[in-house]
């Protein structure tokens, strides 16, 4: 209450000059539920229960009691939802005179709350104050699964891009599996090519996971799609609520064997690529298992766009662009190689009759066409990691660790799949693939020789 001093200045009075009664009729607003309570002792000083002689209406509404019902009763015979803890620390409050903040979870009101035990009065009374604290909870396991998602996904994204394609992919499959304690963390390729599935498995526990050959069977990728619902992350928490749309898929796949998984697309731009999965991954998790999976797969789609990338411009380096055949710098380190092991190797060498005439004819597409089937050819008969375009309309096979008569064999049939072309070809089997450089010369001139036969029926001005 304020007051006057002599020189006119305001002052306080002393707390003395509020009541009882204008104290609790202020706690009686306070925003927070507030009680307090005499602790009542057995003759050996433990508190056995606690009456109330105070209660706002914040509290009663908390235990669904009126405040009147409360007051002048016991904890234990009006409070239904009661924590136990309450008796410890009345006793640490009323009777050591120490006072104690802390949390619990509520199961009837699904909520936290904050709790203050604190002495009042005289030795044998408390106060508790109880403040809701189920947003600031939340906030703060948000931040905390923000931290550790963020955490983890930095690990992965570094994990990723540190060693080449395959071992990073590997690294990265393998700190997501142990962060998430799954089962398997697998990618599926969009071909479903076995080649490039990369997989990691919980060498802890031997599953029943379903193999790439179920994965086919199913048309898996189509049922990951209507789980998708049009968006790139899916999680399915209980795997047997899916069993009423696919009860088949559901009991020979994932009864048994498959409790819940996460999976995402893999996307380049609007290209997807495949798909990310995890299988029986833990649900008392610290991390935001949606944005991890999904922050992973931008990470893994990108190693496999650069990956895919490079293997392209490797391609386009040693391969021709019109016929997909080796070409001269892919023949030179195949020679490379050649020279410095000693094996046996097949030499055969080629010349396109009358291109010129083709293009000067028919136009260049007409004699690109021309070269293409003769590339089909050769491919069809020697495979295509031997075949070599040279030149405008040269071809050449090198072909290592073959016998002499399983070679013959092989040029008999290409010249038989050549009736219908014009092509001049030269051959030449050597058993000392040191010697490689002279057998092309020698296959070189057995193709000229073939070219002079033909020459002999067809004019000047229609050869190469």
């Amino acid at each position: 209450m304020e007051s006057k001093s002599n020189d006119g200045k305001i002052g306080y009075s002393a707390m003395v000059d509020f009541s009882s009664s204008d104290i609790l009729y202020m706690l009686k607003d306070l925003p927070d539920a507030c009680c307090i309570f005499k602790v009542l002792t057995d003759p050996f000083g433990t508190v056995k229960d606690m009456l109330f002689l105070f209660a706002n209406d914040k509290y009663a509404q908390l235990v669904g009691k009126k405040s009147a019902e409360l007051i002048g009763s016991t904890y234990y015979e009006t409070v239904a939802n009661r924590d136990e803890d309450w008796i410890k620390y009345s006793y640490q409050a009323a009777i050591l005179r120490q006072s104690n903040i802390s949390r619990t979870y509520n199961s009837s009101f699904d909520k936290w709350f904050e709790f203050w035990a604190v002495p009042v009065f005289q030795k044998g009374f408390c106060a508790f104050i109880i403040h809701d604290v189920t947003a600031a909870k939340k906030t703060e396991e948000h931040t905390v699964l923000r931290t550790n998602t963020n955490k983890l996904i930095i690990d992965c994204a570094t994990a990723v891009s540190s060693a080449e394609f395959g071992k990073g992919i590997k690294k990265v499959l393998k700190i997501l599996g142990q962060a998430i304690n799954a089962d398997r963390v697998y990618i599926v390729p969009e071909s479903l090519n076995p080649n490039e599935i990369h997989s990691w498995l919980n060498s802890a526990r031997t599953p029943n996971l379903p193999s790439r050959k179920v994965l086919e069977k199913y048309d898996v990728a189509a049922i990951w799609e209507r789980q998708l619902k049009g968006k790139n992350v899916a999680v399915v928490n209980d795997t047997a609520t899916l069993m009423k749309n696919n009860e088949e898929f559901y009991n020979e796949v994932l009864a048994g064997a498959i409790s819940r998984y996460a999976i995402v697309r893999l996307m380049d731009k609007d290209k997807r690529l495949g798909y990310l999965a995890a299988d029986n991954y833990s649900n008392e998790l610290d991390l935001d298992i949606t944005e991890l999976m999904e922050s992973v797969a931008i990470f893994i789609s990108a190693e496999i766009r650069n990956k895919a990338l490079t293997d392209e411009m490797l391609y386009m380096g040693s391969h021709d662009s019109l016929t997909g055949l080796g070409n001269r710098h892919s023949l030179n380190q195949s020679l490379m190689l050649l020279t410095e092991m000693s094996t046996t190797v097949g030499v055969c060498y080629s010349d396109i009759n009358g291109l010129k005439a083709i293009n000067d004819e028919q136009g260049h597409e007409e004699g690109d066409k021309h070269i293409q089937h003769v590339a089909e050819i050769f491919g069809s008969v020697f495979k295509k990691k031997f075949c070599y375009r040279i030149g405008g309309d040269e071809f050449i096979v090198i072909m290592p660790e073959v016998d002499e008569d399983v070679f013959e064999t092989l040029i008999k049939k290409l010249k038989t799949k050549l009736k219908h072309v014009s092509v001049s070809v030269g051959s030449v089997w050597s058993s000392d693939s040191k010697n490689i450089r002279s057998s092309i010369r020698e296959a070189d001139e057995a193709m000229y020789g073939s070219k002079s036969e033909y020459y002999k029926t067809h004019e000047r001005r229609h050869n190469t």
